[in-house]
């Protein structure tokens, strides 16, 4: 048995267990609210500046680099 991991309703049948563009197994009353709720994220998600990550984030591949 599947669960909706939006309503945690059981799904009892194939035709109601719908999957979101993420992967996450919903049923079909939930498909349009669920995607709703994931472009709401991706919009909130800012691009990470470039002083995030560090100027010496490339320290560590001198071990990989073979001269």
């Amino acid at each position: 048995m599947a669960e909706c991991s939006n309503c945690k309703r059981v799904l009892s049948c194939g035709c109601q267990k719908r999957t979101a563009s993420d992967g996450t197994s919903v049923c079909s009353d939930c498909l349009g609210q669920y995607e709703s709720s994931l472009t709401q994220k991706t919009n909130q998600i800012t691009e990470p500046q470039l002083n995030t990550w560090g100027k010496d984030r490339y320290k560590n591949l001198n071990k990989f680099i073979k001269t």
